[in-house]
């Protein structure tokens, strides 16, 4: 169990000032002091993390969701959506053998290497190494005095393969003391990779957490002040696709150049950027342009061309000559110019130097050149956010957080038809730009409405007549206002809209004495048709059989789920449009309908956190005897 400390702290806070107003309540608390009241100690396992957030399953099986700072801020996003500066001190550490080691993460280590590149000595211990700014190479701790002796060296290089005792790193080819760019070690029989990181997103659920202390602010936010935790090869997530590509091209210098032309298979720009950055951000446009031929069938048959820009101070005058071009890159941000003249089309980019802004504007530019045009503001500013935030094999939210946090609190929520207006108005801001998003991906995710959002895309993008959103979700737009104010209400980084939608075609009927009925309920998807209309005032009896799981190769429970709720056999009733209160139903019940509507259920549990359930249960229903 928890041990308590009764604190009394005033912490600092950070407010977006840009958030929209609260209640009451909240707008005094914002206006006033965000006060600490406790301290708790906790330990246990970590049910589920994801960015800003974690949950953790104490000892006694309770759950605590916390708040913690992701790696490389100190800032965290209350549930008003105020944002608080709380720095905290987080240690992740891992313990692996070689054989858990994934091809390209980068090693640092200590080993007898001579310059003909033959190795001396078993290694017992090294480093994995997860900071963004190392550059693989070998460094000379104590130098030889022939070439065929060994000197002691430093290495940092990237993991090849362990096989029959002996591990394979890579160096950089001209590395400025061996020819060879391939070295192998012997390994020590009890041979370990260690990692130490204060990115919290490199645990994944199982974990230890062997410390977490947590403060309670007078908000009701828990909010973490130190956290240890220990991974191992099955509960830390795999590398994401930044880190691969940081791995890949940690050979290069991640030193600023002048102004010069780096080219891909489809992009050509002029850029003060990194050699390394340079080859991080070709690869990212390059998939993202796979993703989007991929999804549209189509791509652009000229190259994406333009400027990006780190230090406008070394860039030669004359060079960049678009005024609003400039503006953009002096304001942190890009824009896209596009021009045709019959079949040719061109593209030119000027951006600052940050990734997503020239993935947004690089996806302007692809439906540009591949389509004609972009189409209405609308959907012009949602498919560039989804080309900036899209991942292969990936359809979870993962958007920012400060975007997450004003789609959650905004009041009132804009509607379908205050997002899609038809044509060219202006762009507006950050905010406008999240709204399109959130449509657009709900549309392109959601499989009631995908089949026709992306013909939709393509006919507004190649301009043709008729074609609208209205004329194509028209006779669907209960529906789509349905669900789409479900998905703002429960939109959570990891929300997945494909495990959400709503079951439209299922048949209802009701139940007359003495029959029974009979559905199957996923724990891995949210609401689920029943295919019963209750009757208000009317009895009905319920048994559940089977078990299901939480979490991947988690604890397995019937549907009165755990000691916390989670897990448990829950339904609604559907009716209008509306939903009723929920209703937790667990493995038997007898209840009375409270209103007439259609039977819904699912498993209990948050609605990001589904795609890692597992089973499914069956349940019975009949009217009371």
């Amino acid at each position: 169990m928890s041990r308590l400390l009764i604190i009394t702290t005033l912490v600092s806070l950070l407010i977006d000032q840009q958030t929209i107003a609260q209640t009451q309540q909240n707008e005094r608390i914002q206006n006033g002091r965000i006060v600490v009241q406790e301290t708790l100690m906790l330990e246990g396992t970590v049910a589920s993390i994801r960015p800003g957030r974690l949950s953790l399953k104490d000892r006694s099986g309770k759950l605590w969701n916390v708040l913690v700072a992701p790696a490389g801020r100190d800032v965290v996003t209350l549930a008003s959506g105020q944002r608080l500066r709380f720095p905290a001190d987080i240690q992740i550490v891992g313990s692996y053998p070689a054989k858990k080691l994934q091809a390209g993460q980068i090693l640092r280590f200590q080993g007898a290497v001579n310059r003909l590149g033959k190795t001396q000595g078993p290694l017992q211990t090294l480093q994995l190494v997860s900071d963004e700014t190392v550059t693989t190479g070998i460094k000379v701790l104590q130098a030889a005095r022939k070439a065929n002796e060994y000197s002691e060296c430093e290495i940092v290089g990237n993991f090849i393969r362990s096989s029959k005792g002996r591990l394979f790193v890579r160096i950089p080819a001209k590395n400025g003391f061996t020819r060879r760019s391939t070295l192998s070690f012997a390994m020590a029989d009890n041979f370990r990779a260690e990692l130490r990181t204060a990115d919290p997103s490199r645990a994944r659920a199982g974990a230890k957490v062997i410390q977490l202390e947590v403060v309670r602010l007078n908000t009701k936010d828990l909010v973490a002040k130190t956290l240890r935790v220990e991974i191992n090869a099955l509960t830390s997530r795999a590398e994401t696709l930044d880190e691969r590509l940081k791995n890949k091209y940690s050979h290069l210098s991640d030193a600023r150049r002048q102004p010069r032309i780096v080219r891909s298979p489809r992009f050509t720009f002029m850029t003060d950027i990194s050699d390394r950055q340079a080859k991080i951000l070709l690869d990212k446009l390059e998939t993202m342009a796979t993703l989007l031929t991929r999804y549209f069938g189509r791509g652009p048959k000229t190259r994406m061309e333009g400027f990006i820009v780190s230090d406008l101070s070394v860039w030669p005058e004359g060079v960049l000559t678009e005024p609003a071009g400039i503006a953009k890159i002096r304001e942190g941000a890009g824009i896209c110019f596009t021009s045709s003249l019959g079949n040719q089309r061109r593209a030119t980019l000027y951006a600052c130097d940050d990734h997503g802004v020239i993935q947004h504007e690089c996806t302007h530019g692809f439906c540009s050149l591949t389509f004609g045009s972009t189409g209405p503001t609308w959907l012009a500013e949602g498919i560039a956010e989804l080309g900036q935030y899209w991942k292969l094999g990936q359809t979870a939210v993962d958007i920012n957080p400060r975007v997450l946090a004003y789609l959650q609190q905004a009041k009132p929520k804009k509607t379908l038809l205050d997002i899609a207006v038809p044509g060219n108005v202006p762009a507006g801001g950050w905010r406008d730009y999240a709204w399109r998003w959130a449509l657009c991906h709900m549309l392109a995710h959601n499989p009631n409405y995908a089949t026709r959002f992306k013909p939709l895309a393509i006919a507004l993008m190649q301009r043709t007549e008729g074609v609208s959103f209205t004329s194509v979700y028209g006779p669907l737009a209960p529906q789509i206002s349905f669900e789409y104010s479900l998905f703002l209400q429960h939109m959570e980084l990891g929300y997945r809209a494909d495990l959400c939608a709503w079951q439209w075609n299922t048949k209802f009927r009701r139940l007359k004495a003495q029959q029974r009925a009979q559905a199957k309920i996923k724990a891995a998807y949210s609401w689920q048709a029943s295919g019963v209309t209750l009757q208000q005032g009317i009895s009905y009896d319920l048994a559940a059989t089977g078990t299901w799981a939480l979490e991947q190769d988690g604890t397995r429970y019937d549907a009165d789920g755990d000691d916390t709720g989670r897990g448990t056999l829950i339904g609604c009733l559907f009716r209008d449009y509306r939903l009723s209160p929920v209703m937790t139903l667990g493995s038997s019940s007898t209840f009375r309908a409270p209103s007439d509507g259609q039977l819904f259920l699912r498993c209990q549990d948050n609605f990001n956190a589904l795609g890692d359930n597992a089973g499914e249960i069956v349940v019975h229903l009949r009217r009371s005897p």
